[in-house]
């Protein structure tokens, strides 16, 4: 009976999984599109505010809809999932966890320097590099998605499902080791790169160890909107300058 209700619960894993990523990317295009829409209609610059209003208005509704399903696939395995008031002896975590990433950066840089004799961009860094570049809607949509809509879905995604389906109740470390993984694949499947896939595998262990010392989902949603907050301000100096 236990085997079967653990197949029963792997393969409701996988399926929120594929739900969570399918709502991202319907958050992406939707948002795209609806900007779109709104500078076809009126005949005006793509950079015109009705339009990114527009866009920034169907982005939050849309990553709120997600949430609330994702949020009820996790307490569906984690019954206590929500927000709740913030602990100083548990917020300190999110700030060992920006440490952990910061010395994962560092780690993969070192190794693709020995390695490659060279410093390479992951493509999807390099992407966003790019359309920040434009300004205007293209530097909005890249916040907003970067800094608030990736944070709250990814994080619900790749350690609310995956930590609490997934092995939870196996070795500590190998739902963790689960989502780096699936967390850097994630990233990296477009294009895939080597020492992308270990920056992002290792920020996603990072993520998912201060979920599991926590044991609350807002504080790893708060590492990384922290690291991504901190990424957003250079991609705004790169749109500055440009």
């Amino acid at each position: 009976m236990k085997k079967i209700e653990g197949i029963s619960t792997f393969i409701m894993g996988i399926i929120w999984i594929i739900v969570g990523i399918i709502l991202d990317f319907i958050i992406q295009l939707a948002s795209t599109y609806s900007k779109q829409g709104v500078v076809n209609w009126l005949h005006v610059d793509r950079n015109n505010p009705l339009g990114i209003i527009t866009m920034v208005v169907v982005t939050a509704i849309l990553t709120i809809l997600t949430v609330k399903i994702l949020v009820y696939a996790v307490r569906k395995k984690s019954p206590k999932t929500g927000l709740h008031p913030f602990r100083a002896d548990k917020l300190v975590w999110v700030g060992y966890g920006y440490l952990m990433i910061l010395g994962a950066g560092l780690l993969t840089l070192a190794l693709q320097t020995l390695i490659t004799h060279q410093s390479m961009t992951a493509s999807n860094q390099a992407e966003l590099e790019e359309m920040a570049g434009k300004g205007g809607a293209a530097l909005v949509f890249v916040v907003v998605l970067a800094v608030f809509v990736a944070p709250l879905v990814e994080e619900l995604i790749f350690r609310g499902v995956v930590l609490n389906y997934f092995f939870k109740k196996g070795p500590w470390w190998l739902n963790v080791i689960l989502s780096g993984l699936l967390f850097g694949y994630f990233h990296v499947f477009q294009e895939f790169q080597w020492f992308a896939l270990l920056q992002y595998s290792l920020m996603g262990v990072a993520l998912a160890i201060v979920y599991k010392k926590t044991k609350q989902i807002q504080y790893s949603m708060a590492l990384h909107m922290l690291n991504n907050g901190i990424a957003a301000i250079g991609l705004i100096n790169i749109a500055l300058g440009a």
